[in-house]
């Protein structure tokens, strides 16, 4: 019979190839485990049925969650498994109309709940949520230059129409806009850009700009995503990121909403490149060492006590 150390069930989204299920599975495969992927809309009660059928080959049971619909199927499984549960994910809840009610959201009754919100963990606590904040990351196989062209001088990667909660990004896209005219990009035009034409599209743009819902010690994960695949970044600070990251070494920070700053910042970079390529360079070296799903995902195992299994 095969031996069952190191096998997970992954409960998440796998059909986008460039998901941060398939980033987080591969981690695991890297370092070793095998993971049985369930994926997560095509769910069912016989799907749980299987599922507590087959848990006792693996060690636990981790979700990432895309649909909200899926809530009451989860809640089914953990009052049916007997194995340890585990929510991963990369959004900010706390703070957003979205977490008004936290407590009664199954996706935070797991037995471990893993995510991206490092600076709300009284409230998580006060919630009687067991939450541990990780920082995002990339998929380590991302970090590398793409193409350099110099094609663009401003570029913002996103969306203009972000959430209702967060005004600041519209307001953002325009004064851009406004400052900058044609040298100022907006992308993806279209079709969305993944894996190798997101690094020539970064490793392009001379100055790139971030954005992200402003609570302490949280950033989204266009940070490593951004200076993972090369790009020179210009962000927001926010407290808590000079934990992570070397502040003026890894990216250039600016104070929300300090458009003179702001300005100040990409005229001078944009007319210095050897700065900018000697920040961005050290950026990515940064998230090499340190801001990749497989050290992510090893300090889950280590935190779950399945580091030397």
């Amino acid at each position: 019979m095969e031996k069952t150390q190191n096998k997970i069930i992954y409960i998440g989204n796998f059909r986008p190839s460039f998901s941060t299920e398939n980033d987080v599975k591969s981690a695991f495969e890297k370092l070793g485990w095998q993971v049985y992927p369930v994926q997560e809309d095509e769910m069912n009660e016989g799907t749980i049925d299987e599922i507590c059928k087959i848990e006792k080959d693996y060690k636990f049971i981790l979700y990432t969650r895309t649909w909200a619909r899926t809530d009451s199927l989860y809640r089914m499984l953990l009052k049916r498994t007997n194995k340890p549960t585990v929510s991963f994910h990369l959004d900010l809840y706390l703070g957003l109309g979205r977490g008004l009610e936290l407590n009664k959201d199954s996706f935070f009754m797991s037995d471990f709940v893993f995510s991206a919100d490092c600076g709300n963990q009284e409230e998580f606590k006060r919630l009687g949520i067991n939450h541990i904040g990780v920082p995002p990351a990339i998929n380590e196989d991302g970090c590398f230059l793409g193409k350099k062209e110099n094609k663009y001088d401003v570029i913002f990667v996103g969306s203009e129409k972000y959430h209702t909660e967060w005004s600041y990004r519209p307001y953002l896209i325009r004064w851009l806009r406004e400052n900058y005219g044609e040298r100022f990009k907006m992308l993806p035009d279209g079709k969305a850009i993944r894996g190798k034409d997101l690094n020539d599209l970064y490793n392009s743009a001379k100055v790139v700009i971030g954005d992200a819902t402003y609570s302490s010690n949280y950033w989204s994960d266009r940070v490593p995503e951004t200076l993972g695949r090369g790009g020179f970044l210009i962000h927001p600070y926010i407290e808590g990121i000079e934990k992570e990251f070397k502040l003026w070494k890894d990216f250039v920070p600016y104070n929300y909403g300090d458009m003179v700053q702001l300005k100040m910042l990409i005229d001078y970079y944009l007319e210095n490149p050897k700065e900018r390529n000697k920040i961005r360079l050290h950026g990515m070296k940064t998230v090499k060492a340190k801001h990749t799903y497989t050290h992510r995902v090893k300090f889950i195992l280590n935190y779950l006590g399945y580091a030397k299994n």
